[in-house]
């Protein structure tokens, strides 16, 4: 009996995660079409419908997915008719790459190739412990403002 409760309770978290987490990785479009007797040139129709939703938005809350049935009727009142609603996939963003940081050193576990000096690095108790890398790091210089370029022991920084 208590095995059956955990399962699902179990169940019923991984379902209210997986929706939250599928939830936020969409953008939502709600589409309405005019349908009130006054009539819009084209031209004032996206200017209408944006000054109707920020009317309703107000009124009522903006909404996220499907709008509710208050700002549906809130939308109606001004004249817009909800039709459909469509899902677009958001993209991940990703930290733009460091242009200037490119290796082929080779680094042991728990070491990294530090970005700003180009060496091969190891942090002990809040300490960053460096040697020469054991292959050619390019990468930026924020003393010299320069591109660099280390090989081993010998760094070489230019603007050519």
């Amino acid at each position: 009996m208590k095995s059956a409760a955990i399962k699902t309770i179990a169940v019923f978290a991984a379902l209210v995660l997986s929706s939250a987490a599928s939830a936020a990785t969409y953008n939502f479009t709600a589409h309405f079409d005019y349908v009130s007797r006054r009539a819009l040139p084209d031209t004032a129709i996206d200017s209408q419908l944006q000054a109707d939703t920020v009317t309703c938005d107000s009124a009522v809350g903006a909404q996220r997915g499907a709008p509710s049935a208050s700002y549906r009727s809130c939308m109606l009142q001004h004249g817009w008719k909800y039709t459909f609603l469509t899902r677009q996939a958001v993209q991940a963003t990703r930290q733009p790459a460091d242009p200037y940081f490119s290796s082929t050193a080779k680094v042991a576990p728990g070491h990294f190739i530090d970005h700003d000096n180009g060496m091969d690095c190891q942090n002990t108790g809040g300490a960053e412990v460096c040697d020469p890398p054991n292959g050619t790091v390019h990468y930026f210089d924020p003393d010299q403002n320069l591109p660099c370029t280390r090989i081993s022991v010998m760094s070489v920084c230019s603007n050519m």
